[in-house]
């Protein structure tokens, strides 16, 4: 009993020492100290004199008229079939069949009795 609180003593003892270590007179040291340049402290701040007077120009616009299609008699379409052309684009695949009895190389199965 007389052991375990030596060793209680001795375990507080040792964690108020580690907490009360490692205190440095020393002042600390900036970025600004070692030459890291840094953010200004007036970041964001604009005075009336460090904005730019730009001119504005007037935009003359043309009016358009817009264009319907010519009426064909009926307004029938008839549609017609894409052509195939040479290379490019994508097309359908193509089909496949799938293979007959023997040809997939499985196992036979077995007739009944």
């Amino acid at each position: 009993m007389v052991a375990a609180g030596a060793a209680a003593v001795l375990l507080l003892l040792l964690i108020v020492v580690i907490a009360t270590a490692g205190g440095d007179d020393e002042p600390t040291t900036t970025p600004a100290d070692l030459g890291v340049p840094t953010t200004p402290a007036n970041l964001g701040d604009r005075t009336n004199s460090d904005k730019t007077d730009t001119e504005s120009t007037e935009t003359d616009t043309t009016a358009t008229t817009p264009v319907t299609p010519p009426a064909t008699g009926g307004g029938t379409v008839t549609p017609t079939t894409p052509s195939q052309g040479a290379g490019g684009g994508t097309g359908q695949a193509p089909t496949t069949t799938a293979p007959q009895g023997g040809e997939g190389g499985g196992a036979v199965a077995p007739t009944s009795p």
